[in-house]
């Protein structure tokens, strides 16, 4: 396709929230389409049961949320696949990989972003959907003349996360670094559309880096070891 496309493919609702929304805002306002997959629809997350209406299960409220959430970015195109959350390490690498590989096709985009191998959180949903995500890139880059850029969204040096398992590895170090300061209003309301998963991600708007700068570790095509850091990762 002509116009210039970001693909970014996360395992849960508010994975996108609590990642890059600048930069999600600031392709959209420089005329790119978005679009998001989230491969779970989150429902084994945590939630008051007074915020869920009659008959209202946590995954459709937290699909509801993303949808909120993706409205107030303004991302135009949105999939909320049903693969089981917490499960999506028992998926079979391969159907997620095809999957993936699919929207690349569908979408022809040139830059994708997904999870590095830390999966930030050492979440084992995180760590799955970036692999098959690495894969199914790394797969369309190879057997086509491509130069769509995969990127894993990443954290400050230094900072420290708690992680769900230890023996995943540490976020990898910057090499785009975004200043989407003009976007903190943006971050705080897509945040707020998830509102049953407000403990997480309140405590966290006290961070002020958090809400006006997004990292990025480019992981195709490789970066030199002593590249400066992008500022921008939306190339023309």
């Amino acid at each position: 396709m002509d116009t210039k496309c970001l693909v970014c493919v996360w395992a849960h609702p508010d994975d996108e929230a609590f990642g890059p929304v600048g930069t999600l805002r600031m392709a959209v306002e420089q005329g790119w389409q978005v679009a998001l997959v989230s491969a779970t629809h989150g429902e084994q997350g945590q939630a008051d049961p007074a915020l869920l209406g009659p008959n209202e299960t946590l995954g459709e409220r937290r699909a509801a949320e993303l949808r909120c959430a993706a409205r107030v970015i303004g991302i135009q195109h949105l999939q909320i696949w049903h693969y089981p959350d917490g499960g999506l390490s028992a998926v079979p690498r391969a159907e997620l990989v095809a999957r993936i590989a699919a929207e690349l096709h569908r979408w022809q985009p040139r830059v994708v972003i997904t999870f590095g191998p830390d999966g930030i959180t050492g979440h084992p949903d995180h760590i799955a959907i970036g692999a098959a995500t690495t894969e199914a890139v790394r797969a369309w880059r190879a057997a086509t003349a491509t130069d769509a850029r995969l990127y894993y969204i990443t954290v400050r040096p230094g900072r420290t996360i708690p992680r769900l398992d230890q023996t995943a590895p540490a976020p990898l170090p910057p090499s785009a670094i975004l200043d989407v300061s003009r976007y903190a209003a943006i971050k705080r309301q897509a945040l707020a559309c998830h509102a049953t998963q407000r403990a997480d991600w309140q405590p966290l708007l006290a961070d002020e880096d958090w809400l006006v700068v997004d990292r990025f570790a480019r992981a195709e095509p490789p970066v030199a070891p002593d590249a400066v850091p992008e500022t921008t990762i939306l190339y023309a």
